[in-house]
């Protein structure tokens, strides 16, 4: 390794955004790749290494991600999957291979690209250790994993919060922002596999902004015990929390609004409200986060919660009240490792999980349907006097 890697919560590659746009067509590029052009994607990073680092740039035989680099440790293979290297910006979502005019742009040849894979073909066997011998599949990404893992069927989705929190729904064909002509494409469409497509989006603000508020307002407590309370007494204040509004912009946004500048701001903010309307507030503040993507991709009424917070009855219960829709809740937190197991299996395995979906516990909306819902405007009418009325959903 030559240098550090480059993460999706890295925004330096932004500083050098507006030139890539020089060189290549956003919505050209959109269409090809599924890949809005923004700073997590690989045309910004390597275009931001290639302008600000060109002798490292000039020094790189390769140009991998951290699980391509674990394969090849395992194996002595340098290879990726069909959905990893649909989560690229390089890779054609039409041809399927790396797309020519795209790597060529950035200076780059398909020599220092991997090999690409679909999930279920074998990289090479592991070279080393106890397990020396076993095969390794190519897998795909773990988003793509966790709608698989979860047992989704094709048009349902799959909502998981992590330290992100993304929406995700598996298709037959690509599915594209229908955005305005010019206007930057809001969602992404990646593939599971060669048969399979993924469209949605995340954003950047999920248990990462609940991990802020228990560490600031419920220091005295350890993590897990923090969270329980933080659960707890979020449950306690009604929906809308009690007039306390929170944009949730940490570490700015991706979907839908693609904006490393944005802050987080706490609005309406008055001497009866404590750290229970704040825990209140920010859980809202994700689900609201959440159902703007959601939104954006109309014709799936079937959702799956997944992740840390499907074990939080009162987030599935709010989830579903945002969404209007019943929520399913999977039968694993971890779906996306269920999913790389399951591609090690046959059909009948895959079916299985799959049944045992359809009979998920189903949480309906609630009562506070009506006040989540102008809760949600008036978080919507606060980003809007913020930073435009334009960037409104």
């Amino acid at each position: 390794m030559l240098a550090p890697a480059l993460t999706w919560a890295d925004t330096r590659p932004s500083a050098t955004l507006n030139s890539l746009h020089t060189v290549l067509d956003a919505t050209e590029s959109y269409a090809r790749t599924g890949c809005p052009l923004q700073t997590p994607y690989h045309p910004a990073r390597l275009w931001w290494l290639r302008q600000t680092q060109p002798e490292l740039f000039a020094r790189a035989a390769r140009f991998v991600s951290l699980t391509d680099l674990l394969l090849h440790r395992l194996t002595g293979e340098w290879a990726t999957s069909v959905g990893l290297a649909s989560t690229t910006g390089l890779w054609n979502l039409h041809t399927a291979a790396w797309d020519e005019q795209i790597v060529r742009a950035l200076g780059v040849s398909e020599a220092q690209l991997p090999a690409v894979l679909d999930a279920r073909e074998v990289v090479g066997t592991v070279q080393a250790g106890p397990l020396a011998g076993t095969p390794v599949l190519a897998g795909s990404s773990d988003g793509a994993l966790a709608n698989l893992g979860t047992g989704a069927l094709v048009g349902e989705t799959v909502v998981t919060v992590g330290t992100s929190g993304a929406v995700r729904t598996l298709w037959k064909m690509p599915r594209l922002d229908q955005h305005a002509p010019g206007a930057p494409a809001r969602t992404w469409s990646y593939r599971l596999d060669l048969n399979t497509h993924l469209s949605g989006g995340a954003i950047n603000n999920g248990g990462l902004l609940l991990d802020w508020v228990r560490r600031v307002w419920y220091s005295e407590l350890d993590a897990h015990e923090g969270f329980a309370s933080l659960l707890a007494d979020a449950e306690k204040v009604p929906a809308g929390a009690d007039g306390l509004t929170l944009l949730p912009y940490l570490t700015g946004e991706r979907s839908p609004y693609w904006r490393n500048d944005l802050s987080a701001t706490l609005h309406g903010l008055n001497l009866t409200h404590g750290r229970a309307q704040m825990a209140r507030a920010a859980l809202e503040a994700v689900a609201f986060s959440l159902a703007q993507v959601w939104e954006l991709m109309a014709g799936s009424t079937t959702v799956y919660s997944t992740g840390g917070l499907a074990a939080s009855p009162l987030w599935n219960t709010l989830l579903a009240g945002v969404l209007g829709v019943p929520v399913r809740v999977a039968e694993s937190a971890d779906a996306s490792a269920v999913g790389a197991a399951l591609l090690g299996h046959g059909e009948a395995a895959l079916n299985a999980v799959r049944r045992r979906a359809q009979g998920a516990v189903s949480v309906q909306p609630g009562q506070e349907g009506g006040t989540l819902l102008a809760a949600k405007d008036r978080w919507q009418a606060l980003y809007a006097r913020l930073y435009g009325p334009e960037e409104k959903i």
